[in-house]
């Protein structure tokens, strides 16, 4: 009985760390090798009280004490950590017969249709501050892309087109005839497909941190917050994936995407009808700023908006900024 009784206690406990952790995901160059070995910690099974109660401890300091060195930190030098979902209308699964999707909704399903799309390696949970802000005025649907947070691949590669076509699979299930886009970073690049292939169901593109083509990237500006990012992403993983010892494998084939895609033309940015707009951040670590104006002036009556004091993870840096430049787009006629 002594046994039985105590796995629950451990689970609770675990659950609690998982909860401080959320909050202790800070990427500046005070915290990013203790946020590391944290994300690490947390990524192991943990066997006994005193190996619980002592990390407990050490996310206790982190809990009252990153926030306040964080927040004396320049914005866009941290990695702000993803709010809670807000309670969702309807969620569920989509079989791919190569992957199972996780899809979840929010707001009214009479109203009109926005479908966010996360970034690479991440999950649905980055979009809880703008799915907050849109759900009062939109039915907001999220899914997780294939082999990444929820969802499952047994694909042997993994392509912006095959998760466009995931994309329309999820509408699809859900009944949606038409939606408007938002997409950061790998989900932008997917905007453009689901932009150019099925360009009678796309209303509107909103692409943040996008790229047409490899050639897009640049060097790293800043090592320091995207290792912060790539520690919180994997313990993520490990607590949403139904298959949490796939890490490796879906980072293979997502590393192989990013280094061959997308491919698109000009020809073909030049085919795109939905009315977009480009937004790029200031301190974006990997996307060259020339590039994403460039994106602005192939497709036909693009915007181009620069977020200022943000990086590539603007949504976490500035959420009540970057969620008013989306807001702004979508109303606009």
């Amino acid at each position: 009985m002594k046994g039985a009784a105590s796995e629950p206690r451990l689970f609770l406990y675990r659950l609690r760390f998982n909860i401080a952790l959320s909050y202790c995901r800070f990427g500046n160059a005070i915290t990013l090798e203790m946020q590391y070995r944290v994300a690490t910690l947390m990524s192991l099974r943990l066997r006994s009280r005193v190996e619980l109660g002592l990390l407990a401890r050490l996310l206790f300091l982190f809990f009252f004490l990153f926030p306040i060195i964080a927040n004396a930190q320049q914005r866009w030098l941290s990695v702000t950590p993803a709010p809670a979902l807000p309670a969702q209308t309807s969620g569920g699964y989509v079989d791919r017969k190569d992957a199972l999707l996780w899809y979840a909704t929010f707001g009214d399903d009479k109203k009109p249709a926005v479908l966010l799309l996360h970034g690479g390696g991440g999950n649905s949970n980055t979009w809880g501050h703008l799915i907050r802000d849109l759900m009062r005025d939109y039915r907001v649907v999220v899914f997780d892309c294939r082999g990444q947070g929820r969802s499952t691949n047994d694909a042997p590669a993994i392509s912006y087109e095959q998760m466009a076509q995931d994309a329309i699979a999820v509408l699809g299930q859900l009944g949606i005839e038409k939606a408007a886009v938002v997409g950061w970073s790998d989900g932008a690049n997917i905007g453009f497909y689901l932009a150019l292939r099925q360009p009678q169901r796309i209303t509107a593109l909103v692409a943040f941190a996008g790229n047409a083509t490899p050639a897009g990237y640049q060097p790293n500006s800043n090592p320091a917050t995207m290792a912060a990012y790539a520690a919180a992403t994997r313990a993520e993983y490990q607590w949403l994936s139904p298959h949490p010892k796939k890490f490796s494998e879906v980072f293979q084939l997502l590393t192989a995407m990013w280094k061959s895609q997308p491919t698109l033309t000009n020809d073909e940015l030049a085919a795109i009808k939905a009315r977009t707009v480009i937004l790029h951040a200031e301190h974006d670590e990997i996307i060259r700023r020339a590039h994403s104006q460039e994106l602005a002036k192939q497709i036909p009556n693009a915007k181009f908006i620069l977020l200022r004091g943000v990086s590539h993870f603007a949504p976490l840096q500035n959420p009540n900024g970057f969620n008013a430049s989306v807001r702004a787009f979508l109303v606009a006629r």
